[in-house]
Parts: C-alpha cells; structure tokens; sequence
C-alpha cells in the first residue's frame, strides 16, 4: 500500500451526500468521504467516462444544500467490488471509486465547504 498523500483530513459523509462531476459527460454517486482538499464518490461504471478531461466542476448536493461548481482534478478512478447485496440481482452494474483534488476555490466556495464539513460530516475515515 502507497503512502498516505492527502494534506487533509477526511472525514466520513452522512448517507444521503451526492456529488456530481460534469464536463461534457456526467459523473453521478454517493460521496464516501470528503476534506477541505478534496473528496471521494461511487459511481456506476459509465463506458465512456475515462475520455473526459482532468479538470472539472463538482456539485455536492444533501437536502437543501448545494455547493455548485467547484473546480477539481480527478486523482484517480478506480473499480470497487460487486458489494454482496447486488449479487443476487440479474443485471451487474460495475461501480467505481472516483477521488478528486479541489483546485483553487473562491473564498465563498471555501465557507461554503466549511460549513458543509461542520454540518453533513460524521467523524473522520480511516
């Protein structure tokens, strides 16, 4: 296993956190785990997701919150396991791990991620 690179501490998301990355196609998926540097999400493998370019726009979105538009770099986008609760269904989606970089955020788009930190966070990740 690599060496830790994050400069951040991440911290663990509740349930109901969705990230969305978009230029030109569409990333969509539940948010794992998120700091002030950057942020994880799941997302169904899509066969034309690895022509996109690196830097994007991500939106975060949970109930009535919404941090649009801010700009990252995908680090990396990874296959994940076949979680055991969809074995038994008869289509198989392939999930990936998708992790992104915030480049540089306005000082808005920075309060705003602090207060989603303070407010839609559960305790740090391992």
């Amino acid at each position: 296993m690599g060496t830790e690179q994050r400069m951040s501490s991440r911290f663990l998301v509740q349930d109901n956190v969705i990230a969305a990355i978009r230029n030109g196609f569409a990333r969509i998926g539940k948010v794992k785990d998120i700091s002030t540097g950057g942020l994880s999400f799941e997302h169904i493998e899509d066969e034309i997701s690895n022509q996109e370019a690196l830097l994007k726009n991500i939106f975060l979105f949970i109930s009535e919150f919404c941090l649009p538009k801010v700009p990252c770099r995908v680090v990396y986008d990874i296959p994940v396991g076949l979680p055991d609760e969809y074995s038994t269904f008869f289509i198989h989606y392939k999930t990936r791990r998708c992790g992104v970089k915030f480049e540089a955020l306005s000082e808005d788009q920075k309060t705003h991620l602090e207060i989603f930190l303070r407010t839609y966070t559960k305790g740090t990740a391992p």
